[in-house]
């Protein structure tokens, strides 16, 4: 199995593993699977993957195989990441010569022209085709703003989605209301089969891989620990800072909420991406002597981190998209480690409503959002348990990574796992 996702990343980097856990549930049961990424890091801005002068590098964790390609660099949303997203299509339909057919090519759409190579590969390999819906583009763009709906870009955007849906096998999608969605668009859905994002509840598989750099970590740590016994609550976002992510609204209400409270809070956005430079500089004018922005970390710390805070905060613009649901790593990791979050989303499909696993209120208003920070604050420690502990158990039932590898390794065509099998 080949999965192409430009933007897939190993549990030793600070971005999203949905499809490495994937991958090992298909790796587990004998079959083999690959994954072809960007080496170059969207968050960060620059090639962290391929060497200087090479233009692909491979590695394996837990049995799991990467391609990482070198791909255009760029900085912001500019004409620059479009050819960064054109320079992964073109690598990865390139760099699949001369390797062993493949039995099943999944392309996911972090943007539509990772899909599209997909589709490309497994017409040339004969292979199963499998096309994954994560974002719904042009959908997204035209209701953040940044497209017209009747302009060129979103009628090609349009028929590229169309095109993968009439073709794919079968379409993966992440979001509760994709069927809906595609109904509305009068393109088929009965090939659609939902396989969400979700957490590991049992355990973080394959981080130990990863090469450690624990000394500033556990410094990290050791401070959260420090502020916690001496009363503090401390609140954690982690995640992109992306225009979709509006973290200036969390900035702003956290004056607000520490001036409504008498209980010492913390806050810490953990992270990267094209705003965060405006961030840093908008705590600066507010003054925030509590509220701090830092760097981000591997995903195998991130179970670590998550048990040093209180608090989990997700905000999202408002999206109309949403309508048809979310699916938020960051959510389901939070739920997973058993912490109440605070949820500024508006959502036809909210998962903490759901679960009673926090507060949900309206996006972009951070009056609203500080009177969500201060009732988490002023809530006692067993009430702050008793939602987190909701949210755990919502996992488990609905968000299982494991339950879900499972799943997608039978719809991708892996035998059950006998035993022996890793």
């Amino acid at each position: 199995m080949w999965i192409f996702n430009h933007y897939a990343s190993a549990p030793d980097r600070p971005a999203g593993t949905r499809h490495y856990s994937l991958a090992r549930a298909v790796v587990r049961r004998g079959g083999e699977a690959t994954i072809f990424a960007s080496g170059f890091s969207h968050g960060g801005g620059r090639e962290v993957r391929v060497r200087r002068g090479a233009l692909v590098a491979t590695q394996t964790y837990s049995g799991v195989g990467f391609v990482w390609l070198r791909t255009f660099p760029y900085r912001g949303n500019n004409w620059r990441r479009m050819v960064n997203m054109a320079s992964y299509a073109v690598m990865v339909v390139v760099t699949q010569f001369g390797r062993p057919a493949p039995d099943v090519v999944v392309g996911s759409t972090v943007h539509p022209f990772a899909a599209l190579a997909g589709w490309a590969v497994a017409k040339l390999r004969r292979a199963r085709f499998f096309y994954e819906v994560r974002d719904l583009w042009p959908q997204t763009l035209i209701d953040l703003g940044a497209m017209r709906a009747n302009g060129l870009g979103a009628r090609m955007l349009y028929a590229i989605e169309s095109f993968l849906v009439r073709r794919a096998e079968v379409v993966i999608a992440l979001l509760p209301g994709m069927t809906t969605y595609l109904d509305e668009r009068g393109l088929p859905s009965d090939h659609v089969h939902y396989l969400p994002n979700g957490a590991d509840t049992a355990d973080a598989p394959g981080f130990a891989d990863a090469a450690r750099e624990e000394d500033a970590f556990d410094d990290n740590l050791a401070d959260l620990a420090a502020g916690r016994a001496a009363g503090e609550v401390v609140f954690l976002y982690l995640g992109a800072h992306g225009r979709v992510n509006s973290l200036d609204v969390v900035l702003r209400a956290w004056p607000i909420a520490t001036n409504r409270t008498t209980t010492p809070i913390r806050l810490i956005l953990i992270g990267d991406g094209p705003e965060k430079p405006a961030l840093e500089r908008l705590a600066s004018d507010l003054r925030l002597t509590t509220a701090e922005l830092r760097a981000p970390v591997p995903k195998y710390q991130v179970p670590a981190l998550l048990a040093a805070v209180d608090v989990g905060i997700v905000h999202t613009t408002y999206t109309p998209v949403y309508r048809y649901g979310v699916s938020f790593n960051k959510l389901f990791d939070y739920m997973s480690a058993g912490l109440p979050v605070a949820f500024a989303t508006s959502t036809a499909f909210d998962p903490i409503e759901a679960s009673g696993a926090g507060l949900t209120v309206a996006p972009d208003d951070p009056d609203a959002l500080a009177d969500a920070i201060v009732k988490l604050a002023d809530a006692s420690p067993a009430d702050r348990r008793r939602m987190g502990q909701a949210g755990r158990r919502y996992v488990e039932k609905e968000h299982d990574m494991a339950k879900i590898g499972a799943s997608f390794a039978d719809l991708v065509g892996c035998p059950a796992a006998t035993p022996g099998r890793r």
